[in-house]
């Protein structure tokens, strides 16, 4: 075992503060800067500029002209790399633009360096003193408090002398458990302090906290409640952000007959085709389960909507089982197992399966007739969507992600902002499915697909996402990062010209209120549409328009046939409203 004393010494030839800092991520694994430069980045330039007579390795920068696109695409590397990457922004204005995507990242917990300029703190008598009026405008008291609640940990750089400090304590937090983005505040001043080199290790000292070990006891327990019940049910929507819990959720619910229900996921928990994958949603018979494991879900179900059974034992399974995070979060947790899925789901096999030894038979009964009822009822669903293997009189949205699924493959990986129809689709990999964050900061699909392009170069990636959703992403900033930087991608607009979950959530609070009756529901509409095929054209990438269903097909494979060839691609599907 090698001892954290005796790494070899590692010198990083850095004449300021700026080039040791980025030296020394690039030599922690960090492999790219996602940045929004402004004036106080006038170090970090000089670093990339002097590249050539340092010899440093510094993470490569990518250029994104807006900063919720920035912090979105490191999130989408993330995803499609399991490797934490950096972004940096201007000070507070581009703090503010951040704070959508930072939300988002926290609630899924995603490890993104995140850092900002700030304005300079001294007035003159500094090479990097404030030499525009606006370094006395975008000063604040707290620079960092607007987003306290966005990050794991945050901090200000205060001399060279931190620097390894300070970047393998944030990468440790950040990579942790439950981990999350963190924020550094780098002055100007600081960033320019010359420096003699930088002496460090070749790997960091400050290990990441993880959760692994299993509460025996508390599986035991479990397994005894799962193994008594008559109608068990697990609830997930993000354990499958663990490649490794895939699998291990997959032979847990077919070795203990349990129906798995992937609600609000926003991952492939469980292969379209497992005997166990019960759906998207709950039926009538929710009230009826006796049983319920929850795997990673800070929202299990909705008590003010469904139907919930009360009484049924609830056994609470994560990293952060409880969202420690979240102010006020009443769900059950009769046993509480703070682990890891993928660590703790075969412990609980093994568990069930000792405590269910003389009750096989019983246990295969319940198989076989799960494994029955959930192929019909997957029919049914995608029967009820589509109505069959024709092509609609009007395009849904049902009839779009069923087309995309045709031709997409096996290997693609799907990126889902509120655009296509996870029923009528098949994924059965680890890693081909990401949905939004729980969080709903709208604006993340086009970016994270982005991201995760560039971890996933040889591999087809497709953004699907509502009009809404497309014009938060601040497309224009996407479409030229990605004309910059090379980065092809499908994107599919499903375009209904309305903001549909304003109109769901205003049906559900006033079923018969006015704003049913009315001719057109205030405060929904996106008419007029623009053209947003037009918008990716203008930034030389493919862009079509299709309202034709029958039409649709043969538009994917024009639009992947440019993707193949390495032009960005978007096709603006005017779907049914």
């Amino acid at each position: 075992m090698r001892k954290g004393n005796d790494q070899k010494p590692m010198t990083l030839a850095a004449e300021t503060v700026a080039e040791a800092m980025l030296g020394l991520m690039k030599a922690r694994g960090i492999d790219y800067l996602f940045a929004n430069a402004g004036t106080d980045f006038p170090a970090i330039i000089e670093a990339y500029a002097r590249v050539s007579q340092s010899g440093l390795a510094l993470p490569t920068p990518i250029i994104v002209p807006h900063e919720n696109a920035a912090v979105s695409m490191a999130h989408g590397y993330y995803l499609g790399s399991g490797r934490m990457q950096a972004a940096m922004v201007h000070v507070t204005v581009g703090l503010a633009n951040s704070l959508c995507a930072l939300l988002n990242a926290k609630r899924e917990n995603v490890p993104i360096f995140f850092g900002a300029g700030r304005t300079p703190i001294t007035e003159s008598g500094d090479a990097s003193s404030r030499d525009v009026s606006i370094h006395w405008g975008q000063e604040m008291f707290d620079q960092a408090g607007m987003l306290r609640e966005a990050v794991v940990w945050d901090y200000e750089l205060r001399t060279g002398c931190q620097i390894e400090t300070v970047v393998d304590r944030a990468m440790a937090l950040a990579q942790g458990d439950p981990g999350g983005p963190i924020y550094l505040g780098m002055p100007r001043e600081t960033l320019g302090t010359p420096l003699n080199g930088l002496q460090t290790t070749e790997k960091t000292r400050i290990a990441p906290a993880r959760e692994t070990g299993v509460d025996q006891a508390a599986i035991e327990e479990a397994a005894a409640i799962l193994s008594d019940a008559k109608r068990p049910l697990i609830v997930t929507s993000r354990s499958g952000r663990e490649p490794a819990a895939v699998k291990a959720l997959a032979d847990f619910a077919e070795a203990a007959a349990i129906p798995v229900i992937e609600y609000r996921a926003n991952y492939l928990n469980l292969p379209s085709e497992h005997p166990m994958q019960a759906g998207f949603d709950f039926g009538p018979d929710f009230a009826d389960v006796d049983a319920i494991l929850v795997l990673e879900t800070p929202a299990p179900w909705l008590p003010a909507r469904h139907d919930w059974p009360q009484h049924a034992p609830v056994i609470q399974m994560g990293a952060d089982p409880l969202a420690a995070d979240i102010p006020i979060r009443g769900f059950p947790a009769d046993i509480t197992i703070k682990c890891r899925p993928s660590q703790a789901l075969p412990a609980l096999q093994k568990a069930f399966e000792r405590a269910t030894a003389t009750r096989k038979s019983e246990v295969a009964a319940r198989r076989s007739a799960l494994t029955k009822a959930h192929e019909a009822a997957r029919a049914k669903r995608r029967t009820a969507l589509l109505g069959g293997d024709q092509a609609p009189a009007t395009m849904s949205p049902a009839w779009v992600s069923a087309c995309l699924d045709r031709v997409k493959g096996p290997d693609a990986i799907i990126v889902n902002e509120i655009g296509c129809i996870r029923p009528v689709m098949q994924f059965s990999t680890p890693g081909t499915f990401f949905g939004p964050s729980n969080a709903g900061g709208l604006g993340w699909g086009l970016p994270a697909s982005m991201g995760v392009k560039l971890a996933q170069p040889d591999r087809l990636v497709v953004c699907t996402l509502g009009d809404g959703s497309y014009m938060f992403a601040n497309p224009v900033a996407c479409h030229q990062a990605a004309a910059a930087h090379k980065i092809a991608t499908l994107t599919i607009v499903f375009n209904n010209r309305r903001w549909n979950a304003v109109k769901t959530a205003t049906a559900s609070v006033y079923p018969t209120g006015h704003a049913m009756r009315a001719n057109q529901m205030p405060m929904t509409a996106l008419d007029p549409s623009p053209a947003f095929h037009d918008i990716v054209r203008a930034c030389g990438g493919y862009g079509e328009e299709v309202s034709d269903p029958l039409e649709l097909p043969k538009a994917l494979e024009r639009a992947l046939a440019q993707v193949a060839a390495g032009t960005p691609a978007l096709l603006n599907v005017l779907t049914e409203h």
